[in-house]
Order: structure tokens, then sequence, then C-alpha cells
């Protein structure tokens, strides 16, 4: 988003966020059939409910 970074440690916290709560919840991964991890969860939790 092209802000800065206070010091190494806002930019460790921050990035660190950024991948727990967006990319890994958004990236598509090859391993769960082209899904999102939520989608993959939500199938995972619809199926076993069965």
């Amino acid at each position: 988003n092209g802000k800065s970074f206070a010091d190494v440690n806002d930019a460790r916290r921050r990035i660190n966020s950024f991948i727990a709560e967006i990319y890994n919840k958004e990236r598509l991964h090859s391993a769960l059939g082209y899904r999102s991890p939520l989608e993959f969860e939500a199938a995972f939790k619809q199926n076993t409910m069965r």
C-alpha cells in the first residue's frame, strides 16, 4: 500500500499480520484443489457433518 514502516519490529508485525490475515486466507493453493484455505475448510466441514 506504499506506507513505510516505523522500524524493523513494526515491519515484522505488519508483514506477519498481512500473511496471516490476507495472504493465507485468500491465496489459492494447488494442494487444496486451487481453493483458498477458507473455502477448503468450509467444504471439509460440510462434508464431515453429513
